[in-house]
């Protein structure tokens, strides 16, 4: 029988320190662009969308080196996106990754 890990990537992306710090800093940007022109606000709120992704890309590629250490520390066989897991007696890995992934500092950005 494999013995499974679960992560919880959207927790990892919204609850993190670093996910939750960039998602600040782009709120800021959005709340001061909002009293710009409306061709200003579609360049800006393209702009955000452009970073918002390379960001929540950092989260996931900082993340994906602390998940394999932690699975071969734990001798697992698999880790699976908790979302698409119905049932399971897997281990969560999410806030042990969390924990990894905020230690690394903030995101560049």
């Amino acid at each position: 029988m494999a013995t499974i890990g679960i992560i919880d990537t959207a927790q990892l992306l919204d609850s993190s320190k670093v996910g939750a710090d960039a998602a600040k800093a782009l709120e800021k940007t959005w709340a001061d662009a909002k009293s710009q022109p409306e061709d200003k606000k579609r360049e800006v709120l393209a702009q955000l969308e452009q970073k918002r992704a390379s960001l929540r890309q950092q989260v996931i590629d900082r993340a994906k080196p602390v998940i394999a250490e932690l699975a071969k520390q734990k001798k697992l066989d698999a880790v699976l996106e908790k979302g698409a897991v119905v049932w399971s007696t897997g281990e969560d890995l999410t806030k042990e990754v969390i924990a990894k992934v905020d230690a690394g500092g903030p995101l560049k950005g």
